[in-house]
């Protein structure tokens, strides 16, 4: 096949794929989230603290959208923010207990739709698809 056939087929299988994940963009625990909100509680997860710049660059957006994002998070009491104590300019941002509890069932919700998606994969199957991913990945 042509790589102009190809691309129309991986096309429609993504939108296929993507009522699939439809449910898990609005993900709702017990609070309502935003996609950037859950991005940005993940991003908090992983480094377990991030200066505000640090969030930004890591979630490419700009710093006063990442500020606005984390206003939203405090008001839902995800997240709190702390200042340096020897540069009070650095300021870090924190999950809060239930902003740990939140990512954590966001997480495992993932892992299932995940799990469930290339169930339908042999293992073989799965390997070459994990690997065409992270290369595709690393490639954007």
């Amino acid at each position: 096949m042509t790589t102009e056939e190809n691309t129309t087929r991986i096309i429609e299988a993504f939108d296929k794929i993507s009522k699939f994940f439809a449910s898990m963009e609005g993900f709702n625990g017990e609070i309502s989230l935003s996609k950037p909100e859950l991005l940005t509680l993940e991003s908090i997860s992983k480094q377990k603290e991030l200066t505000m710049s640090k969030l930004a660059k890591n979630l490419d957006i700009g710093f006063s959208t990442a500020t606005s994002i984390i206003d939203r998070l405090i008001e839902k009491k995800l997240v709190a923010r702390e200042r340096n104590h020897g540069d009070r300019r650095v300021v870090k941002v924190i999950l809060s207990k239930e902003g740990e509890k939140i990512i954590s069932s966001y997480q495992e919700q993932k892992k299932i739709y995940f799990k469930k998606m290339i169930e339908v994969l042999t293992d073989g199957e799965q390997e070459s698809f994990v690997l065409i991913l992270e290369k595709i990945a690393n490639e954007m």
